[in-house]
């Protein structure tokens, strides 16, 4: 049994290594790597750490407990309705309200040099922003979390079997397959300037 829980945890820390290292190649700054050559996710250059989908999801070096439970997190039609959902609604805030929207464009690089989960808290300790997350019935601690699990798994769309071997990256590029619509929608905001919706 031991052995077993053993062999989980390595291809669970191997899944981890791997996606830090995708998230590397996918346009991170230079990341800090241990003497054996691996990926050190909680030491990532802070100018760019992790790709991630929805305006205002932000990854500093501090956050690498989220992107630790990125490679968890599930897509399910629930949850990923919500999160769309959540993008729309702080684009709508965005479109209303200027302050919020130079927040949600805000350049964090540095950010995360000092303060644990900066990324995230920066999300949280704005109310109009965290109220809008929230009005989708999403958390903004999972809206952050599944902002940086949806950009892993959409790198591996086209070729699910090649996601790295994390406990939900193969099954997330595959639900992604079948949600193009959505995605192309929130690839569409993830600048972080507002996109106008024209009505009829």
């Amino acid at each position: 049994m031991h052995h077993i829980n053993d062999t989980r945890k390595r291809a669970h820390s191997l899944g981890i290594l791997m996606l830090g290292a995708a998230f590397v190649a996918a346009g991170a700054c230079p990341s800090k790597r241990a003497a054996n050559g691996t990926v050190d996710t909680t030491v990532l250059e802070t100018s760019f750490a992790v790709d991630a989908e929805g305006p205002g999801v932000h990854v500093t070096r501090t956050d690498a407990k989220s992107v630790d439970k990125s490679t968890e997190y599930k897509l399910t039609e629930e949850n990923f309705k919500a999160f769309v959902a959540a993008a729309d609604s702080l684009n709508a805030l965005a479109n209303r309200d200027s302050v919020a929207r130079n927040y949600l464009a805000s350049d964090l690089t540095d950010a995360g040099a000092k303060t644990t989960d900066a990324g995230l808290n920066w999300l949280e300790s704005n109310a109009p922003v965290n109220n809008a997350i929230n009005s989708a019935g999403i958390s903004t601690r999972d809206y952050f979390v599944q902002g940086i699990a949806i950009a892993s798994a959409e790198r591996f769309v086209k070729d699910p079997n090649a996601a790295p071997p994390t406990p939900t990256a193969k099954s997330n590029a595959e639900f992604l397959r079948g949600h193009q619509a959505e995605l192309t929608h929130l690839q569409s905001l993830r600048s972080g300037k507002p996109v106008v919706v024209s009505k009829p």
